[in-house]
Order: C-alpha cells, then structure tokens, then sequence
C-alpha cells in the first residue's frame, strides 16, 4: 500500500512539473503558485517551511521523515524550474538560496541511489544545470 501511495505521489509530481514546465515562461506567477501548492502534498506541508530549512536542517527533516529520494529528486525537479524563473525575475538572492538547497539535494540523491545501487542518468545533466545557474549570478 504505501509503495502504490508513493508512486502515485511520484507520478502527481511529475504532472505537475510538465505544468510548471509549460507554464514557466508564459506565466511565472502561476508556475510558482503551482510549485508552493506542491509543497502542501508533501512532509514538508508548507514551501514556505521548506524555504526556512539550511542544508543540515533540511537533511535532518529528510531523514527523521523518511522521505524517498525519488520524491526528493521530483522536488529537485521543481527546484530548478522556479530557480529558471527567480532568474529571470532578478531575484538573485533567492537563486543563490535555492542552488544551495538544490546543490545539497542533488548530492544526497546521488547519495542514496548509490547506497540503493540505482543508476540515474539525470545526475550529470542536474549538475551542468546547476553549474548554469551559478554561472548565470555572476
């Protein structure tokens, strides 16, 4: 049962994340409403609660929560898609937030999928991306 709840869980995310994909460009304001409401469906509850966490924090939540890396890497997902918009909006404060949550969780799923001997081709494209981004705040 819990295995059914997390893949249909996954799989919301995911359809999310092709609207925010779709909508990032056209309309920002509502690709990051649809991103805080994700964060409601999740451990985290609140966007705003996970916008409160520091690296370690965040990492302690994760494990005392036991929340999977599949569900951590959809969020990552999600992530970098508002980091693209914060971009573009000038919020480079808050790009700078969000590429040190996702640096972190980027290198924790890579972490767990190691332990759990899975091998994610998204890993490599994920850290150019991020590379990206740090580059773009110069």
């Amino acid at each position: 049962m819990q295995k059914d709840y997390i893949l249909e869980m996954i799989e919301e995310l995911g359809r999310v994340l092709r609207a925010v994909i779709s909508a990032k460009k056209s309309e920002p304001a509502r690709a990051l409403q649809s991103i805080k409401t994700v964060f409601t469906a999740t451990k985290f509850e609140t966007k705003d609660f996970f916008d409160s966490l520091n690296a370690g924090e965040l990492e302690a939540f994760i494990r005392e929560k036991n929340i999977h890396y599949s569900t951590l890497d959809t969020l990552t997902d999600l992530l970098f898609e508002e980091a693209d918009i914060r971009l573009d909006m000038g919020e480079y404060t808050t790009v700078q937030r969000l590429i040190n949550k996702i640096d972190f969780l980027v290198t924790y799923i890579a972490e767990k999928e190691a332990e759990a001997k899975v091998l994610s081709l998204k890993r490599g494209p994920q850290k150019e991306r991020l590379q990206f981004l740090r580059t773009s705040l110069k």
